[in-house]
């Protein structure tokens, strides 16, 4: 059994894995200053008021084996509006969280994204892939990754990137479902208004992946790390399905599964709307993943598909 420490311990992704490295026998102690969207806590596992770019919140961590690093102003439209506050979180703090935990032989795992691959030159987008980034947050994950892979260097753990895609799924905490603004899942809160609202032009592709499966990639991300701590190694995992579909392309599986389960009602319209993320959201029209060193080293695969997941979203007493 080890001590994990966890940042950002009462976000969504967080709420789901918690529970998840507790029943692979690992001890929490969990981090949060309660400020981002979500606030997911459960008794039995208590989280701590703490903000990061407080140096004296680290020390409350000392005590891990492992630090996982999700806390962060998370999200374009947040880190374009505010790039000054943003960056004192996601790139100030994470600095000196990286360089605490390293010099004193403590792993960390960072949460990164697959925004930093901005237009990527070649597909489809490896491990190896360098960062492209195209807009403000993209540009704050992507510099995340430069100091943890500094960090690792002049310290004595080894460092993990988690380029996390479209993450997409829900889950319950007693009965409060837990669920974040992925197009996904805000398309199953649009359908039975009887429309699908496409962000313009649509054509934008993206991979999905389901939060359960992001969630066993951070578990194996752990181990991984614990068993390779002292190497003072620094790796990129790619936390994606390798499965894409534009934007249309998704409403249009979503209209499908929801006259499949509602026979007789009307189809759900399709509505091409303004993007508010237009001109700071790539827009690109291909996108494919490949994941092969992420499988072998993590000994993971994908258990979701957006065949089986689509119609599950669009059962509201699931999740």
């Amino acid at each position: 059994m080890a001590v994990v420490g966890i940042t950002g311990g009462a976000g969504y992704i967080a709420g789901l894995l918690v529970p998840a490295l507790a029943r692979a026998g690992h001890e929490l102690h969990l981090l949060d200053d309660f400020s981002g969207p979500w606030k997911v806590e459960r008794p039995e596992f208590p989280v701590e008021r703490a903000d990061i770019r407080d140096a004296s919140a680290l020390e409350r961590l000392r005590s891990s084996d492992v630090l996982l690093h999700l806390a962060a102003v998370p999200g374009v439209m947040a880190c374009a509006e505010d790039p000054v506050g943003s960056a004192a979180v996601n790139v100030a703090a994470s600095d000196r969280l990286f360089r605490w935990a390293l010099s004193g032989g403590m792993p960390v795992a960072f949460a990164s994204s697959f925004a930093v691959v901005g237009v990527p030159r070649q597909l489809p987008i490896t491990e190896a892939t360098p960062p492209r980034p195209t807009h403000e947050y993209a540009r704050q994950k992507a510099e995340g990754e430069r100091l943890l892979e500094a960090a690792v260097q002049g310290g004595r753990a080894s460092g993990a990137v988690l380029r996390m895609s479209n993450v997409y799924g829900r889950y319950r905490v007693g009965d409060r479902p837990i669920v974040k603004g992925n197009v996904l899942n805000e398309f199953a809160r649009q359908a039975p208004t009887g429309a699908l609202r496409v962000n313009a032009p649509g054509t934008q592709r993206r991979d999905y992946i389901h939060l359960e499966d992001v969630v066993d990639h951070w578990v194996s991300a752990t181990r991984y790390l614990l068993e390779h701590r002292s190497e003072r190694a620094f790796v990129r995992f790619n936390v994606a399905s390798g499965e894409s579909a534009s934007v249309i392309e998704l409403a249009d599986r979503v209209a499908a599964a929801w006259s499949q389960g509602h026979p007789g009602a009307p189809p759900l319209r399709r509505e091409i709307v303004t993007n508010p993320r237009g001109t700071i959201e790539l827009l690109a029209p291909e996108f494919a993943v490949d994941r092969s060193l992420t499988e072998r080293e993590l000994g993971v695969a994908c258990r979701h598909t957006l065949a089986t997941e689509i119609p599950r979203l669009l059962r509201p007493d699931e999740g």
